[in-house]
């Protein structure tokens, strides 16, 4: 075995003293607690960033699928309301007409009166029984 040249050993020493370099930086962020912590609650603080970003998005969806069904729910209850309206006010008109010919024509203001007194209660029964179904 031959002895090394000097230019061959400054070479190892000079490869030598990089890998210790590299090996000294590897234990420096092993041991630099507060890199790491830092580190970590940024990969948390994301993780959370991402699960908000997601939970708004759904609740975003859910509730505008929760305004599309109340909206249609409006619209069904005003079309009902305006069923019931008209079938009363057509029973009412009736038995006006019915009352007012039984009469011939007298007291026609309390007539009226009464007729209007029907058409609401009736009305009033209709809406309370919905309600209960």
């Amino acid at each position: 075995m031959t002895e090394p040249t000097p230019e061959e050993l400054r070479e190892r020493i000079a490869a030598e003293r990089a890998e210790l370099g590299r090996t000294a930086a590897a234990l420096a962020d092993r041991v630099d607690v507060g890199s790491r912590a830092r580190a970590a609650r940024d990969q948390a603080t994301e993780q959370v960033r991402t699960g908000v970003a997601q939970a708004t998005e759904q609740v975003k969806v859910g509730v505008g699928q929760a305004t599309e069904q109340v909206k249609a729910g409006v619209g069904q209850a005003q079309q009902l309301g305006g069923e019931v309206l008209d079938r009363t006010a057509g029973a009412a008109k009736q038995a006006v007409g019915n009352l007012d010919s039984a009469l011939g024509g007298r007291d026609r203001t309390r007539l009226v009166a009464a007729g209007f007194g029907a058409a609401l209660f009736t009305a009033l029964l209709v809406v309370l029984r919905r309600r209960r179904t």
